[in-house]
């Protein structure tokens, strides 16, 4: 298969990863928070320019990522807390 045609897994869709950085960043606050933010979308830009995509989609890409861990943290918030009821 030419290399034109392989597609990396998406980021954003990487489950194990976005709940990885959710729980770090869930712990952190302020400027550690941003700073460690900071230093993974960094990482992770390079991560996909280095797969073969251009800048401008690989910040979309990591863009993306940035949305679904806030998307876990939101719904880890409304799981933590949801009331548990007993009869």
């Amino acid at each position: 298969m030419s290399p034109e045609k392989v597609r990396a897994f998406p980021i954003d869709r990487q489950l194990f990863l976005v709940r990885e950085v959710a729980a770090k960043l869930d712990n952190l606050h302020g400027e550690p928070a941003a700073s460690f933010w900071r230093a993974k979308a960094a990482e992770l830009l390079d991560l996909v320019v280095g797969s073969g995509r251009d800048r401008a989609t690989a910040s979309d890409e990591v863009r993306r990522f940035f949305l679904a861990v806030q998307r876990e943290l939101s719904a880890g918030l409304a799981t933590e807390s949801a009331p548990i009821l007993s009869a």
